[in-house]
């Protein structure tokens, strides 16, 4: 067994001597003239075939979907359109935009993505260009804002408006602490005879 393994070892050990010193020749020639550089070798039709499929927006299109699926979600399905839709109640059509605040802006190479909250809904909802909020049509999302367009009037909103008082959080409310009375020492009572 010792033998075996001995000749096993001594056999990859020549190996790799034979591959380390007889491997590369284009490497020593290319150290021999170093000032000469390599000429270009012509591209063959089956590299130009190759570089247009990796051109083409075949790809894109299969990442897409990709970044359409949420990461963290157990089963990886994006959030049905209809859901959303069901969601939100058909809005007045005089709608303030005032009451939306827009939470935050996703912008990526295929798609632009924005997150509204509306205070009369339990969750923030997602918006696309061409999307519907409370009347409003959004028109274009940009990285601190959202146009939005209602019956030819436009307006944007801003993901951080600094002009607006931010909202006063009520005082907490707290039951009153009774005053402490300090502790009384103990007294001591003197024996009594017997």
């Amino acid at each position: 067994m010792r033998l075996g393994l001995a000749a096993l070892v001594l056999g990859l050990t020549v190996l790799l001597a034979l591959e380390w010193t007889l491997w590369s020749p284009q490497l020593k020639s290319n150290m021999a003239a170093p000032s000469t550089p390599p000429a270009p070798t012509p591209a063959n039709p089956d590299t130009n075939e190759l570089l247009a499929q990796l051109d083409s927006g075949e790809e894109r299109d299969n990442y897409a979907l990709i970044t359409e699926r949420p990461l963290f979600r157990p089963d990886r399905q994006p959030d049905p359109p209809s859901d959303a839709q069901a969601i939100t109640p058909p809005s007045a059509e005089g709608a303030p935009l005032d009451a939306l605040d827009l939470k935050a802006v996703l912008i990526m190479p295929e798609t632009a993505l924005a997150w509204v909250h509306d205070p009369a809904q339990p969750r923030v909802r997602r918006l696309r260009v061409g999307d519907e909020v409370q009347g409003w049509v959004v028109r274009a999302i940009l990285e601190d804002r959202i146009l939005v367009e209602r019956q030819g009037q436009q307006d944007a909103l801003l993901l951080r408006d600094y002009t607006k008082a931010p909202p006063t959080a009520a005082p907490p409310t707290t039951r009153p602490i009774p005053p402490r009375t300090p502790p009384r020492a103990p007294q001591r009572t003197a024996p009594k005879p017997p």
